[in-house]
């Protein structure tokens, strides 16, 4: 949550920053601070160490990530089910409440019956449910 926040405020920041002209936003990683992102803080301080930890990520180091990009996932509300019983989980899902992110079509055919019927059980029926489906 507080990673999605941060990025609606860099977008309403640019937004409001510059209105006649749109500015892409980008993601960018502890220790390969570009210097005109830490120039507009006086008193950044680089931390090699922080770098050489961010730097084994290969696949991190050279993308090139916009921000509308990752809170977009990050507002994704609804996955396919195959994505819910894959490890790792997509970022922000709560791993103790899958079945919110099921479209209501997944949700009949993972736990074979609808939506409504499922919140009528009571709280331990529903885990016991889940443990027996896979999605707990």
């Amino acid at each position: 949550m507080d990673r999605k926040c941060a990025m609606e405020t860099v977008l309403q920041y640019c937004m409001e920053n510059n209105e006649k002209k749109s500015q892409k936003s980008y993601l960018i990683h502890a220790g390969l601070e570009p210097l005109t992102f830490t120039n507009v803080f006086p008193s950044w301080e680089h931390r090699e160490d922080i770098a050489e930890i961010t730097e084994r990520e290969v696949e991190v180091c050279n993308q090139i990530i916009l921000v509308e990009d990752v809170l977009a996932r990050l507002c994704q509300n609804t996955y396919p089910l195959a994505e819910l019983l894959a490890r790792p989980l997509p970022e922000g899902v709560d791993p103790l409440r899958l079945e919110l992110y099921l479209s209501d079509q997944d949700f009949e055919k993972a736990l074979d019956m609808k939506r409504e019927e499922y919140e009528g059980l009571p709280g331990w029926k529903q885990v016991n449910l889940k443990k027996a489906k896979g999605l707990f």
